[in-house]
């Protein structure tokens, strides 16, 4: 498990910075590297590692409803989320009556 102050949200955070950062880094290494197969291959690695941050991301963004998220194999907490935690909210156990006027 990741340390607790690594939730969900903050590494959500951190994947997107990452992507972006691999991106530019991908940019800069096209127009910095004058050999086109080097420039080529440097620029697909860069990119593909953006591209894995951003199914983590993805998963991240979709697992908090389960309140069962992961991210590269390791469990992540899923902060604020009335859902989950061992104080959670059943939400089958609700019981909504709602009664309109019209008139």
């Amino acid at each position: 498990m990741l340390p607790e102050w690594l939730d969900a949200d903050r590494l959500s955070i951190a994947l997107v910075g990452g992507i972006a950062a691999l991106a530019v880094a991908a940019f800069v290494a096209l127009r910095l590297i004058r050999r086109l197969v080097l420039a080529v291959l440097i620029a697909v690695v860069l990119i593909g590692g953006a591209a894995v941050l951003a199914v983590q991301w993805t998963g991240l963004r979709d697992c908090q409803d389960t309140c069962s998220c992961e991210a590269f194999g390791r469990t992540v907490q899923v902060p604020q989320n009335p859902l989950c935690g061992p104080d959670r909210i059943d939400p089958s156990r609700i019981d909504v009556d709602i009664d309109i006027d019209t008139g």
